[in-house]
């Protein structure tokens, strides 16, 4: 991502902020919330919104990011009014190890998101 792209980037979610989610989502995670914080393992995936909706079986809001290669979808956390389809985003994401029977959980750690509308 170039330089100037990156200063245009707001951070519109932080699961480091927000206790209430994180204590919700990783309960009993905090060997590896710790390792996360420490700078473990983490993957990035930027591209262009494309897509908004709501999945009423999971009553969740979620948006569609579209690298170039491969579209995915993440639940919108943080301030609702910056997700716009065209808007330039970054997502953070890592995976939990949960005992049986989850699994592997990704887990959205951060959102930015550009104010520029394509």
């Amino acid at each position: 991502m170039s330089d100037s792209r990156t200063k245009e980037m707001v951070l519109v979610f932080d699961l480091r902020r927000d206790n209430r989610l994180r204590k919700l989502r990783l309960s009993h995670l905090d060997d590896q919330w710790r390792e996360y914080l420490r700078g473990g393992a983490a993957s990035i995936m930027e591209g262009r919104i494309t897509k908004l909706f709501f999945a009423p079986y999971e009553g969740d809001r979620f948006f569609q990011l579209d690298d170039g290669t491969q579209q995915r979808s993440w639940v919108r956390f943080g301030d609702q009014s910056w997700y716009a389809v065209g808007r330039y985003a970054k997502v953070e994401s890592t995976v939990f190890h949960v005992p049986h029977p989850i699994g592997d959980m990704p887990v959205v750690t951060r959102i930015w998101i550009g104010d520029d509308v394509a």
